[in-house]
């Protein structure tokens, strides 16, 4: 026995071992939903209260000497305020002044004394001299799509270049077709096409090559990966090839990063981008922020990736991304053509705001084609182009008290201004109280003023985990050097006054073997820390010896019972930060039905196979299975309690160490009443295990029949006392 013991706690200390690397490498992840007030969006009308923009509308078509658009595609505004328009069914770009009078129609220009047409233009993009590094006076780019290039004007709307497709073998004949164009601080220029499947191509100042950046992620279904297998190389290579989705759109801010935009109307490239909102997966959203080497650098801090609507149901309604325009203080807007609604963001990737909806009413789009911010006498208004059935129109978009509160914050945010920002989030809260930002901009605010007990509470209103955290660091730092020799003089003498309790349960137990005749509760109780660190002397014991009883095994599962109850409301906030918990009635459902499952079905089992053990012996060797289990769950709980969730490895492994030492204890429990060699007992307690799965389904079945046929009687007797 002596030997066996010594082989169970080796065993004991390898799974402890493996079990602390593969704890550790747990790298959990937390994920929750958004709305303005509390509610799904709906429509702007629902909340004017909070609304964040007002809107009216200007008809292109009525604007002097400017007839209606045709087909148009784009709607640009530069740092003067002027208002560029691709309107590509007429061959031209439209110019309108910041009040949206006609300015001037660029469609022919003169090179080399000759005449040329722009043809079907989609793109635009003026560059801003003002944060220019290269250049000292704005420049009109123009994708002109239909003729494959780039045609540069001035500021007086002059011709002064053309672009052609790059001389690289990289890049294939017909793949050099511009839809959409941005030029940043430093001159580069970047191109996306619709016909170029490797990325975004970014050219030099001069119109070199330079290469190609932020390349979408191609993906195969399943069955697509399993047939791929099955053929051979050749077939592979002649079949027909996946490829990735073009971007549609891109825009630069003012520090050179890209913000591109992708669709699509594939239902497997819409299911991906389904699950990459849930997931905040950047592979597959429908924008993304690209640094100059193409690397996907935005932050996902939100509830959700920032790619639009979140509240659909499949894949088929996620929003349709067409257009991204960037805003004050990091903050920047898409637009979604499914909806016609608008989003913002700021630069970490939390919703600030979303409006907008489908509809001929007021303030609402029909079929939105673009859309841009513009500055007018230092008001940040939206000017979305919308193809209405009068026609196209521009719906302007005035900003509300409510979205400049939001803005000042986030700037006296971004300038450290914390004072000024808790002010202006309050004013956020007095119009929306359900704003999760707003906390958690309070909440930033108090820490960095040291205020932590504060910036906890406002944290926690908005579950933000990750905030809470650091500051919860800093408060345990600060208990700990104020309380660090107290706190280890009650750790010592917690471990002292164990050492001695083990000390007397092994005098006891040792008392107690010599003793005749039948033992007591106590001495039957603290049998069970001898069994669990000597396993096969111990379930030897407790079946000949009969040093256990039904009494004590029922106390050990009655304490589990208690221990899992105080884990599902003790937890601590960053564990559980929805202050989820559950009923002790649930518990003793949860951990009782398993254990007399497992004692019923060993039973059936063990009978049929010449199990030395009667249903008592298998009852009271479970329970006491289970005595190491409470002090774990406990020890596990309290840690939460004091233990940050990136430190929640610790409690994975205490928890590990649990359920395999009750496992263990499980196995060889078994083995021991029923006098099993190893390799009997390890298919007994797979057939337990089957077993117990077989009568879980009889009992449902069971269940449902019985239901069927009382809800039967019911009706019955229901129709019977009807007709007399």
């Amino acid at each position: 026995m002596k030997k066996l013991n010594k082989i169970f706690i080796f065993a004991l200390v390898l799974v402890l071992a493996f079990g602390t690397v593969s704890a550790f490498a747990v790298e959990p992840y937390d994920t929750y939903t958004y709305s303005i007030d509390g509610k799904p969006l709906k429509s702007p009308a629902a909340y004017s209260a909070i609304a964040s923009y007002d809107s009216l509308s200007m008809e292109i078509g009525k604007i002097s000497d400017v007839p209606t658009l045709s087909s148009a595609s784009d709607i640009v505004v530069d740092h003067e305020g002027y208002v560029y328009i691709a309107d590509t069914g007429n061959n031209r770009i439209v110019v309108l002044d910041k009040y949206y009078n006609a300015k001037a129609i660029i469609s022919e220009y003169e090179e080399n004394g000759k005449t040329y047409t722009l043809k079907a233009p989609q793109g635009l993009f003026v560059t801003n001299p003002l944060i220019s590094e290269n250049e000292d006076e704005k420049h009109i780019y123009v994708c002109d799509t239909g003729n494959n290039q780039i045609v540069v004007f001035n500021k007086d709307f002059e011709y002064e270049r053309t672009i052609e497709k790059p001389d690289t073998p990289l890049l294939s004949a017909g793949a050099f077709k511009p839809c959409a164009i941005a030029v940043d601080i430093y001159g580069r220029i970047f191109i996306t096409s619709t016909a170029c499947y490797e990325g975004v191509i970014v050219l030099s100042s001069k119109g070199d090559f330079s290469g190609f950046i932020g390349a979408q992620k191609v993906t195969y279904t399943v069955f697509e990966m399993i047939w791929r297998r099955f053929q051979s190389s050749e077939n592979r290579d002649s079949s027909a090839k996946k490829i990735a989705i073009p971007y549609n759109n891109i825009t630069v801010d003012n520090e050179g990063f890209a913000y591109v935009t992708t669709n699509t109307n594939d239902l497997d490239q819409q299911e991906q981008q389904f699950t990459a909102i849930r997931s905040k997966n950047s592979s597959y959203s429908p924008v993304k922020k690209l640094n100059s080497k193409g690397d996907e650098i935005m932050k996902r801090n939100g509830f959700f990736d920032p790619g639009g609507e979140v509240d659909v149901m499949s894949g088929r309604d996620v929003s349709q991304i067409i257009d991204v325009a960037v805003g004050d203080e990091g903050s920047w807007t898409i637009l979604d053509k499914q909806r016609n609604r608008m989003f913002t963001y700021d630069q970490n990737g939390n919703l600030l705001f979303a409006f907008g909806d489908k509809g001929d009413s007021l303030g609402n789009g029909e079929s939105v084609v673009g859309m841009t911010y513009h500055n007018i006498d230092g008001v940040s208004y939206i000017a979305v182009l919308d193809n209405a059935t009068v026609g196209y129109k521009i719906n302007i978009y005035a900003p509300t008290p409510y979205r400049d509160t939001i803005i000042a914050a986030l700037r006296n945010q971004n300038e450290h201004n914390y004072s000024a920002s808790i002010t202006c989030w309050q004013d956020v809260l007095t119009l929306n109280n359900n704003f999760d930002l707003a906390y958690i901009g309070i909440g930033k605010a108090l820490a960095q003023q040291g205020k932590y007990d504060e910036a906890q509470q406002m944290l926690a209103r908005a579950y933000e985990v990750e905030q809470y955290t650091i500051v919860f660091k800093e408060i345990r730092t600060q208990f700990l050097q104020k309380y660090l020799l107290p706190i280890a003089a009650l750790i010592i003498a917690i471990i002292v006054l164990f050492v001695k309790f083990m000390g007397y349960a092994k005098r006891k137990n040792k008392v107690t073997t010599l003793k005749v005749g039948k033992k007591t509760y106590w001495e039957e109780l603290i049998f069970a820390f001898h069994l669990v660190f000597h396993p096969f002397d111990g379930f030897w014991d407790l079946k000949h010896e009969k040093r256990g009883s039904v009494r004590a095994s029922a106390t050990f599962m009655g304490i589990t019972i208690v221990a899992f109850f105080y884990q599902a409301i003790g937890q601590g906030y960053t564990f559980n930060p929805r202050g989820d918990y559950s009923t002790i009635f649930f518990q003793v459902i949860a951990v009782l039905v398993p254990l007399i499952l497992w004692c019923v079905a060993n039973w059936c089992l063990t009978t049929l196979f010449d199990g030395e053990g009667s249903f008592k012996d298998i009852f009271i060797a479970t329970g006491y299975a289970c005595a190491p289990l409470p002090l774990f769950i406990i020890i596990s709980t309290v840690l939460t309690n004091v233990m940050t969730s990136s430190e929640g490895q610790i409690v994975s492994l205490f928890m590990g160490i649990a359920y395999v030492w009750v496992a263990m204890l499980l196995f060889f429990g078994t083995m021991i009443t029923h006098d099993y060699t190893m390799n009997k007992n390890f298919v007994t307690v797979l057939g337990t295990i089957v077993a117990m799965a077989v009568i879980m389904f009889v009992v449902i079945l069971f269940s449902s029949l019985v239901a069927k046929m009382a809800t039967f009687f019911i009706s019955l007797f229901s129709e019977i006392g009807n007709r007399i």
